[in-house]
C-alpha cells in the first residue's frame, strides 16, 4: 500500500506532482535531508545590491537578509529548482512560517511558467507574523505579472497552472531593509469535496 509519504518522495518538485485530478494533499517539507535545494536569487543579477542568504536548519528553510534600493536593485528571492509541475489539481498552498525579524511581513508567491526571466509568471502576496502560523494563499488570489509591465490583463491566456517550471517567494514591495522569512512546510490542497 503506498503512503501518503511514498506519494510524496516520488512526487515532490522534479516534477512536483503527478496529474491526478483531483489531486490529494501534497506537503513539501523543508530542512536537512528533506528538502533542501532551493536558492537565493537577488537583484545582484541586475546590477542590485539586495542580499538574501537561504539556511537549512533541520526541520526548517530559512531566507533571510536585506533589501537595498541602490543601483536600480529593490528584490531578494528564494527559488525552487527548475521542473514541471502540474498544479492544476489543486486549490491552494498552505504554508507553515514565520517572519525572523520579529516583526509582521509581507512576501509574495511565485510560480514561473517560463524560463525566461521577463515572461509573465503567476503571483500572490501575503503576510507573515513573528509567531508559527499557517498561512493559506488560495490560488484564486493568484493573479499574473511581468518584470516589464507589472500586473496583467486577465485576458492574457498563456501559462496555466499546469506547466510550473519554478516556485518561490520575493521580497519585492519598494521598500529597504531587513527581511527573514523561516518555512516549515508547503502544502498543496486538493480542492473541498461538495457532497
Amino acid at each position: 500500500m503506498l503512503t501518503l509519504r511514498g506519494l510524496l518522495a516520488m512526487a515532490l518538485l522534479s516534477p512536483l506532482f503527478s496529474n491526478p485530478a483531483p489531486a490529494p494533499d501534497a506537503l513539501v517539507d523543508f530542512g536537512r535531508g528533506k528538502r533542501s535545494d532551493w536558492r537565493a536569487l537577488n537583484d545582484g543579477v541586475m546590477g542590485g545590491r539586495s542580499i538574501g542568504v537561504v539556511d537549512y536548519g533541520r526541520n526548517t528553510m530559512t531566507w533571510a537578509g536585506t533589501v537595498s534600493l541602490e543601483n536600480n536593485g529593490g528584490f531578494s528571492s528564494v527559488r525552487s529548482p527548475w521542473g514541471k509541475s502540474d498544479l492544476s489539481g489543486f486549490s491552494s498552498v498552505t504554508m507553515r512560517c514565520r517572519s525572523t525579524t520579529g516583526q509582521s511581513d509581507t512576501f509574495t508567491l511565485t510560480m514561473e511558467t517560463s524560463e525566461r526571466w521577463w515572461m509573465p509568471y503567476w503571483k500572490a502576496n501575503f503576510a507573515v507574523e513573528p509567531e508559527w502560523t499557517e498561512v493559506t494563499v488560495p490560488f484564486e488570489r493568484l493573479k499574473r505579472s511581468s518584470a516589464y509591465t507589472g500586473e496583467l490583463s486577465e485576458f492574457w491566456t498563456w501559462g496555466d497552472l499546469s506547466a510550473i517550471l519554478r516556485m518561490g517567494c520575493m521580497k519585492y514591495d519598494g521598500t529597504a531593509g531587513e527581511f527573514g522569512l523561516e518555512i516549515d512546510w508547503m502544502r498543496f490542497n486538493a480542492p473541498a469535496v461538495r457532497n
